[in-house]
């Protein structure tokens, strides 16, 4: 069972939406189809329970005579299509005038219709992807201006959406994990939201223990490069003029390094009682000794 299928399941499942939001969500689900004609309805499913919600939809909303029927397809492997068709009848105009209602201005003006909206476009086209392996919530949609209304109607409610087309069909995507949670709430999935919270959470505690973890080791190299740096200079400056010669606080800081090869600056600067900043500057003349006598000599910086 794929995740897609149990968020779906849930929606579907789920009742006690207001006329406005059915009859919203069942003008999502058409116009994402092209279902809509002049002279008649015909809506093509894969989905054997969508199709039962949309004509369950369509009995308590009219009165018009539905016909139902499925045929076999054999694209990307066997499966059923079910077909429910309304022919031009008496009251079909009403009908498809009942719908216009749920299009453009009408709908953004009402939260029902918005998030009936939004809920019978993603039972009809959306896919989303199990938290575990990826944030991804998809709308593959047929209709061009429908991709274009819900690519705007989720702008408006402040979500970071995208577009675009993917294998003939108009994509419309979200890859936030909060904006596609809020999706789930308006879809009224809520069990799915709530374990896609939680998921959500640990993914991002464990990302966050790595990062420390990554950090402090990131830290601990550069601590421990930073002495195999300071503890060649000082042997070569040893070698060429002896670690005596140097002023008496360049010499302590000198033997400080040479016993303690992994510690650092802070570690250091606290063993002698000082600033950080105050043994950095003791090194960084270190440094310049030890340039200064390869120059002399005519080496160059050995990494």
């Amino acid at each position: 069972m794929s995740y897609t299928y149990q968020v779906k399941n849930e929606i579907i499942k789920k009742g006690g939406y207001t006329t406005k939001e059915k009859i919203a969500e069942l003008r999502g689900i058409l116009d994402a189809k092209n279902a809509v004609f002049d002279d008649h309805i015909e809506l093509k499913l894969e989905s054997i329970e969508l199709a039962n919600r949309v004509y369950r939809i369509l009995k308590e909303i009219t009165e018009l005579k539905l016909n139902v029927k499925y045929s076999t397809s054999k694209n990307f492997g066997e499966h059923n299509i079910y077909i429910i068709g309304i022919v031009n009848q008496k009251g079909f105009k009403d009908f498809l005038k009942l719908l216009e209602e749920f299009r453009g201005k009408h709908i953004r003006e009402d939260e029902e219709k918005v998030y009936g909206f939004i809920r019978g476009l993603f039972l009809s086209t959306g896919y989303i992807k199990s938290p575990e392996k990826e944030y991804a919530l998809d709308f593959f949609i047929d209709n061009e201006e429908i991709a274009e209304e819900l690519y705007e109607i989720l702008g408006d409610l402040g979500k970071k959406v995208s577009k675009t087309k993917k294998r003939n069909k108009n994509l419309v995507y979200l890859r936030n994990s909060e904006d596609i949670m809020d999706i789930l709430v308006i879809n009224g999935s809520i069990k799915e939201f709530y374990k896609y919270e939680e998921t959500t959470m640990m993914k991002d505690l464990k990302n966050k223990t790595i990062r420390e973890m990554n950090w402090e080791v990131a830290n601990e190299t550069k601590t421990l490069n930073t002495g195999i740096k300071q503890i060649k200079q000082i042997n070569y400056i040893g070698a060429k003029i002896g670690i005596n010669n140097l002023t008496p606080v360049l010499e302590e800081v000198a033997f400080l390094r040479l016993q303690n090869p992994e510690s650092s600056l802070q570690e250091l600067a606290e063993m002698i009682g000082i600033s950080k900043s105050g043994i950095r500057n003791r090194f960084r003349r270190i440094e310049e000794i030890y340039n200064q006598l390869l120059e002399e000599n005519g080496e160059q910086p050995k990494e």
